[in-house]
């Protein structure tokens, strides 16, 4: 007998829309089959918990097109979280609530409730009314555009203000199209559409109930945004390169804040490090313009020009019978010509600014029978009366016509006298002097020379990898010290709120009220390995994201380069949440996560004695010192007063957990010294 196949049997048609599409209700075998049910049917799903898996899909959708929809801050993208439920209990969403305890029960006399509807999609059943839904949700337009590739470059050189080369906009992934289908779902009135609840949740960590409230938001964020591209990195809308202009201090304290808020950091005098290479980059597009005008005028250009000017002469005289020629010319000579215009104002050396290049043609102290071109950047020309500049004689020309040179021998040469943009002075403000550089760095040097040499004349060696009280070991090779010296008036540069220099950037950030709570020096020597990617300090609460509570301000008393081992931040990771999103990928080489890390690490390259402050929380790591010299960096911690009875950070600052070393063994003094004491005494 031939083997009989079990047919399943068809969906039957329930009811219909108000445009008379069909509704079929379909079993939980034809879901977990993904089976389609009549084709160009509309589904009702009679089961809960498979409502509920459909709204939370769709919660997913519906959150990325909302965070989609609104500027990213910082590199970081908005979130939405989004619940969708109906009458009948089911519900499902996007995000895990703490209170969720699976599926709720369906209340009695409550099954009956209409519920909305369904279709097969992709073999898979999707809310029906979800591509309107999708629609409703319009992107925000955020002032910014199409940022260039400069933002993805590490070299400011890489790219041209004037290339057009733009990021494309990526596709969208959660792009549905409208169909018959689904506007008959939407539009039928039995059938409502299942409760939606959005909250927005801001890249700095702001909650919103409403697309007004956030969309407001937003658009602070961007002026922060482009605030900090303005003035700290020299780009404006759309990534134009700015001309290097110094901004204002109190435009570099805003923009300083701005920055501190989005990426926990501050480094003193970042509003100007792209002033130099800027300038540089200015200097060599003019040079390249002045070589494409000499490259014009030495070429046929100025043969054609010449040639055009003496037939012009010659026709003059030949057809005016009312004067002489020399007249005619001498009346010419106070007018530009039209040849002279297509020279002067069509040169690429306008292009460049006005203040730097100025042309000009010749003045009216010219010779009745000589006549010439004379391009001049950067200064004024002045022709002397029987004195030419550059003019070629008809002896010295192989042919000449009625005196004019057509064939010069010797072509004139622009001259290479450009009002470049001078290298703006280094500020000194908020800074270390080099007196009080070299004053820190021979007390840190000195203060661990004879901890070192106590510990050799003790034999505490073992002790000394548990620490002691004025120095603790951070890593191989690594350093952290507490100097005695720090305390005395001779350092008040340091610790004295009044009298230190960057203490008005530790107002901004933390008030008025902020004091010092921990000063000490690192130490990194050479072959020191990397640190373990950490934080100092966590947040005081772990429900929401608070202001800053304190901060560190590190000091390099070296220039720092990628030799001597520089301190590597994570951008962004003082947030809530963030606070483990380079832990685990720090270490891991692998290209692809490199790539997509790169842009939130920042390798702080310095000049020494400018300060770096940063947020308590904030993710770093010191890099490994490959250099021959030791790297001493200061450091102080300040806290604010508001939350000064909350912030104790017994771990870091605790001296009670270490062994305390006692008094310090004087190290024998070498031969020089004692030749020079006794000389001293005698």
């Amino acid at each position: 007998m031939p083997r009989q196949t079990k047919v399943t049997p068809k969906s039957k048609i329930s009811s219909h829309t108000d445009d008379g599409t069909p509704i079929v209700n379909v079993t939980l075998a034809q879901i977990r089959k993904g089976q389609p049910t009549k084709k160009g049917a509309l589904v009702r799903i009679p089961q809960v918990a498979e409502r509920s898996k459909c709204y939370e899909e769709a919660a997913k959708v519906i959150g990325e097109r909302e965070a989609l929809a609104l500027p990213y801050h910082g590199g970081r993208m908005w979130k939405c979280e989004v619940k969708l439920s109906d009458a009948a209990g089911a519900h499902g969403s996007n995000f895990k609530s703490k209170s969720s305890t699976g599926t709720e029960s369906v209340a009695k006399g409550r099954k009956s409730c209409p519920t909305p509807l369904f279709r097969w999609y992709r073999h898979s059943l999707q809310l029906a009314t979800l591509p309107h839904l999708l629609e409703g949700i319009v992107e925000v337009s955020h002032k910014m555009g199409n940022k260039k590739k400069w933002i993805n470059l590490s070299n400011d050189d890489d790219i041209d203000s004037s290339d057009e080369e733009w990021e494309e906009p990526l596709p969208s992934q959660n792009v549905m199209e409208i169909s018959t289908l689904t506007t008959s779902a939407y539009e039928d009135s039995t059938h409502p559409l299942p409760t939606i609840t959005r909250s927005w949740i801001s890249p700095d960590l702001q909650r919103f109930n409403t697309r007004k409230a956030a969309i407001a938001h937003s658009e602070e964020l961007v002026e922060r945004d482009l605030l900090i591209d303005r003035i700290l990195f020299g780009y404006g809308k759309n990534g134009v390169r700015l001309r290097p202009v110094k901004p204002t201090r109190k435009a570099a304290l805003e923009a300083g804040m701005a920055r501190f808020l989005r990426d926990g950091l501050w480094i003193v005098g970042q509003e100007e490090m792209w002033i130099e290479k800027r300038r540089e980059i200015y200097n060599r597009k003019t040079m390249r313009l002045l070589n494409q005008e000499k490259q014009k005028l030495n070429g046929e250009d100025l043969q054609s020009t010449l040639r055009g000017l003496a037939s012009e002469q010659e026709s003059n005289c030949e057809d005016n019978s009312g004067g002489s020629c020399a007249d005619e010319k001498s009346a010419d000579d106070h007018a530009v010509t039209e040849d002279d215009k297509k020279v002067s104002i069509g040169s690429p050396l306008n292009k460049i600014a006005s203040d730097n290049h100025r042309t000009e043609d010749e003045n009216d102290d010219l010779s009745k029978r000589q006549r010439k071109v004379c391009v001049n950047e950067g200064a004024d020309s002045t022709v002397k009366e029987g004195k030419m500049p550059n003019t070629v004689s008809p002896n010295d020309s192989d042919a000449s016509l009625n005196g004019v040179p057509v064939t010069p021998t010797k072509l004139p040469k622009p001259r290479n006298r450009l009002n470049y943009i001078e290298p703006l002075p280094p500020s000194t403000h908020y800074r270390l002097n080099p007196e009080q550089i070299d004053k820190c760095y021979a007390a840190c040097i000195e203060h661990y020379e004879r901890v070192m040499f106590t510990v050799k004349a003790r034999s505490l060696h073992h002790e000394l990898s548990d620490g002691f009280d004025v120095l603790r070991e951070r890593g191989k090779g690594r350093y952290d010290m507490e100097l005695p010296e720090f305390d005395t008036d001779e350092y008040s540069f340091l610790t004295d709120a009044k009298m230190a220099a960057w203490m008005p950037i530790i107002h901004k950030i933390l008030g008025e009220d902020a004091i010092l709570v921990h000063k000490g020096c690192f130490l990194s020597l050479p072959g020191s390995e990397t640190q373990v990617y950490h934080q100092d300090g966590v947040h005081l609460n772990n429900k929401f994201q608070k202001p800053c509570h304190a901060v560190n301000v590190f000091i390099p008393l070296v220039d720092y380069d990628m030799t001597n081992g520089p301190t590597e931040f994570c951008l962004g990771s003082h947030y809530l949440g963030h606070e483990n999103f380079v832990k685990d990928m720090v270490g891991d080489f692998c290209c692809r996560r490199i790539a997509l890390l790169r842009p939130f690490l920042f390798d702080g390259l310095h000049f020494c004695g400018t300060p770096v402050i940063f947020d308590y929380r904030l993710g770093h790591r010191g890099l490994r010192n490959y250099s021959q010299n030791c790297r001493p960096v200061v450091y102080l911690t300040y806290s604010s007063v508001a939350s000064g009875k909350e912030f104790r950070d017994s771990v870091n600052f605790s001296r009670k957990r270490y062994r305390k070393l006692g008094e310090f063994v004087e190290k024998p003094l070498s031969r020089e010294e004692r030749a020079k004491r006794r000389r001293f005494e005698e």
